[in-house]
């Protein structure tokens, strides 16, 4: 039985080895099921092959699909001009309209105006620190020992506590033309840095075997070998997935605006390294915005369709699988404070059904102790966030923009706080 077992295994990790050792070798996707190794949480004795398996290694997809669904959404700054021209047919020219700068996040109705060009950098930097309320770095997961001829061996159980640190940094430029009086076209162009570091220490519950050592142990030297670590890191930098959006003005009056709009999303980054989502994705929305003064309201709504991507199939095999589409919303105000200084507010959001979701669990061992565990469910996610951000014209048509985005409740992969800093020009 045991060496059935051990040509199993073997058989395994060769099929896993040659499933990575192409160009794909070494990304970021493998490194938390390849944590424990290819064959995964195997144990040296010759005489009894040790395999566990859990839920954390079979269904560690939900994961990469986690980060996956999370660059669909990454916050990209609003494409819009902060300078909103019209054209005068009395004076003959195109003269600016606007009373503020715009938001920084969101998206208002107004166009940008014919012939007019705009351009902007802007940097944010995202350290996620929990999936759906629980803590990346303390995660527990229960390994359960494979079928084994002896049934008492298989009582045996492996408890870890793992640590994830995952961190990405977007720069995106971001350009926008005016093709018409009524109808841009922009291009978002980011550049993605992700890092990923995966610890897990590992403690041998002898349920089955008590006392005896010689069963189960790890190829250390320390104590009774019931212990051991494991750990895996690495990161990666370049293009991200371009989004591509056309937005035309349908209704323009004085102090309100009602504009159409479709973002076309291209899988350009790279899924394998956590730069892109492996995945197109097309989002039609509508911005509507109005004008009191200073203060400029906007609301918007979209609704995502993502196509199938690696990340959230089986990147080992290679086999993909749809990304949930999401639904999305914003809704906030700028306000022009003096000739050269905008306020801008916004809360955010989005639905995603039939998402991965992570939750607390027990596992109750033979002894009838229970352990805790994580597991995996697939159910609604809805993200909501607040925006508070500012910019300021120093010079001309040049523009600096800063902006924090907070979280509002746990659901999915997130951080606590995101700073954004960013600097545009209309020509």
């Amino acid at each position: 039985m045991s060496k059935t077992l051990a040509v199993c295994v073997v058989a395994a990790a060769c099929v896993w080895a040659d499933d990575i050792s192409g160009s794909n070798a070494g990304k970021l996707a493998f490194l938390i099921p390849g944590l424990y190794g290819p064959a995964g949480l195997t144990l040296p004795n010759q005489e009894h092959v040790a395999h566990f398996d859990s839920a954390f290694r079979a269904s560690f997809g939900p994961f990469n699909a986690a980060i996956a669904s999370q660059l669909t959404s990454l916050p990209i700054p609003s494409p819009a001009s902060g300078f909103v021209y019209s054209f005068d047919k009395t004076l003959g020219v195109a003269t600016r309209s606007a009373q503020s700068f715009g938001p920084i996040l969101a998206e208002r109705a107004e166009t940008i105006g014919k012939e007019k060009f705009y351009f902007g950098v802007a940097y944010q930097s995202f350290r996620f620190k929990s999936m759906d309320g629980i803590p990346l770095r303390r995660m527990p997961a229960v390994f359960e020992h494979g079928v084994a001829a002896n049934p008492e061996f298989q009582k045996d159980i492996i408890t870890t506590d793992n640590f994830l640190d995952i961190s990405i940094g977007q720069v995106t430029s971001y350009f926008t033309y005016g093709l018409a009086d009524r109808l841009d076209v922009s291009v978002a162009v980011p550049v993605i840095s992700a890092a990923l570091t995966a610890v897990s220490s590992a403690k041998i519950q002898r349920i089955g075997t008590k006392d005896d050592t010689s069963i189960h142990f790890f190829p250390t030297t320390v104590g009774d070998r019931s212990q051991q670590q494991f750990s895996g890191q690495g990161s990666a930098a370049g293009l991200g997935d371009v989004v591509v959006r056309l937005k035309g003005t349908l209704v323009r009056r004085s102090s309100s605006g009602f504009a159409l709009g479709l973002d076309v999303r291209a899988p350009t980054g790279d899924e394998y390294d956590f730069l892109g989502t492996g995945a197109a994705g097309v989002k039609p929305f509508v911005a509507l915005s109005f004008r009191a003064g200073k203060v400029s309201p906007h609301l918007n709504a979209g609704y995502q369709w993502n196509g199938k991507s690696v990340l959230a199939g089986n990147v080992v095999s290679g086999d993909k699988a749809k990304l949930p589409n999401e639904f999305s919303y914003a809704a906030g105000a700028d306000i022009g404070v003096g000739k050269r200084f905008t306020v801008a507010g916004d809360l955010l959001g989005l639905a995603r059904p039939g998402a991965e979701r992570l939750g607390a669990a027990q596992y109750r061992a033979a002894n009838n102790l229970l352990y805790p565990n994580i597991a995996f469910a697939r159910k609604t996610l809805s993200q909501h966030n607040a925006a508070l951000g500012f910019k300021i014209n120093g010079a001309g048509n040049f523009l600096v923009a800063f902006n924090l985005l907070f979280k509002l409740n746990d659901d999915g992969l997130r951080g606590r706080v995101t700073p954004l800093i960013g600097v545009s020009y209309t020509f």
